[in-house]
Parts: structure tokens; sequence; C-alpha cells
């Protein structure tokens, strides 16, 4: 399968991921989860599970081309939305390249975020796919 088919599938899964599946209470308090608050630790961990579970679909249709290699391609989808979700590397990013506080303009800051995530799942499928 190209790299193409399997970008499409994982920004469809994503957008499942990150949009239809993450609960109100996950977005509200998942910044911050990878410090010392455990209520943002516990929002940042389920949103991460149900993102992750909106690709198993996926996952189940790469398996015959790559085999084994779809539980890297999970790691590899987990991993960097758990860091990047986690904000605080976002909020940087913002304010030294783009010059605000990331809490001061939310739809760019959203935009920015929403980029680093297609980039991500961008470069999978590159790996992926022939």
């Amino acid at each position: 399968m190209s790299w193409v088919e399997v970008f499409a599938v994982l920004l469809v899964s994503h957008l499942s991921g990150d949009y239809l599946l993450q609960t109100e209470w996950q977005a509200l308090n998942k910044r911050g989860g990878l410090g010392r608050d455990r209520e943002a630790r516990r929002a940042l961990l389920a949103h991460i599970a149900t993102y992750t579970l909106a690709f198993v679909p996926a996952l189940v249709w790469l398996e015959p081309e790559i085999g084994a290699g779809v539980v890297a391609a999970a790691a590899a989808i987990a991993l960097p939305h758990l860091v990047q979700d986690d904000g605080r590397l976002l909020a940087i990013f913002v304010k030294r390249v783009k010059g605000f506080n990331a809490a001061d303009n939310p739809p760019v800051t959203a935009a920015v975020d929403q980029t680093f995530h297609f980039l991500a799942l961008f470069a999978l499928a590159l790996v992926v796919g022939s």
C-alpha cells in the first residue's frame, strides 16, 4: 500500500481519536499530564488510551503488510501524541517561534498542535507505506 493510503487512514483515525472520542474533561485537564499533577496525568493517559484505540482498525488493516510492526506503529502513534498533548513543548515552541503565549491565542495554538500531530503521522506513513 502507498504512503498516501496509509496517511489517509491515519488521519481519519487521528480525527476520530482527537475529536470524536476525547472527552471535555480530558481536553480541559490533560495539559501538564507528564508532570506532577495527578488529575492532569489521569486525563492525559485516558486521552492517549482512547486516542490509540481509534487506530485499532488502521492497525488491523496494516497488519498483513507490516506484521508485528503494528506494535511499533502503535507506539509511534501513542508516544508522540502523549508528549505533544502534555502541552509544555507546544507552549515553548509557540512562545519561541510564533512569539506569543499559547494561552493568548488558542486558535493558532490549536492549529500548531494539530500540525505537529499531522507531521508525526505523515512521518509514520512514509515509513510504513511503500
